[in-house]
């Protein structure tokens, strides 16, 4: 099964420190949060997300050196579940490359796309708004069967999903992320909130 989950943002770091730690063949490891703002039609209001990210290698060092509070960041991100010892989801997004803005940054991008095999999926539902949705769950790498992201498809994907899609189908998905909801913790701390998606044919 190929998949693929491509993550990029702009947004601004929160991190008032920055720690390198060490793995035991000398490669680098460093955690990173960014918030990354949207504003919505419906309300006008600013909806604010906080991701926790890591990096290794290369690009830890580099944020180590570089890295501000406040400052703005063009960060391109893979999905990857890390656990800590008792099984826990610590992270879910690894940097793959970052670039410095320099200043905070008054634009925000938040775009993800996935490619997956769906594990699991609801029913149609509607939202508080009387939108139509559906909860997917999908395998988004090959080589760990226990690696899920939690999706929301709104609207006509969403329909065409619970019409047409069953489980073991493969989905590409695009849309922006959110912060898990509490039920969804134990998943993935990352919630794919999709606005388009392809069936693919095995």
């Amino acid at each position: 099964m190929v998949c693929r989950s491509d993550v990029e943002l702009l947004g601004n770091i929160v991190n008032k420190e920055f720690t390198l730690r060490y793995f035991s063949d000398g490669t680098a490891i460093t955690q990173l949060e960014v918030i990354v703002k949207k504003k919505t039609k419906a309300s006008n209001k600013e909806q604010v997300e906080v991701f926790q990210l890591c990096a290794r290698a290369e690009q830890a060092e580099r944020i180590k050196r570089y890295a501000k509070t406040g400052d703005g960041v063009v960060i391109k991100a893979q999905l990857k579940t890390q656990k800590d010892p008792a099984g826990k989801i610590l992270s879910a997004l690894e940097i793959e490359h970052i670039n410095f803005v320099g200043a905070p940054s008054q634009l925000y991008w938040n775009r993800i796309s996935l490619v997956g095999e769906i594990a699991a999926k609801s029913r149609l539902r509607k939202s508080v708004n009387n939108q139509d949705y559906i909860k997917l769950q999908l395998l988004t790498d090959a080589k760990d069967p226990s690696h899920r992201v939690n999706c929301n498809l709104w609207a006509y994907p969403a329909q065409l999903i619970d019409k047409d899609a069953q489980v073991g189908d493969k989905l590409a998905v695009e849309g922006s992320l959110k912060t898990a909801f509490a039920d969804d913790q134990q998943v993935s701390p990352i919630l794919v909130d999709g606005h388009t998606c392809l069936r693919i044919e095995s």
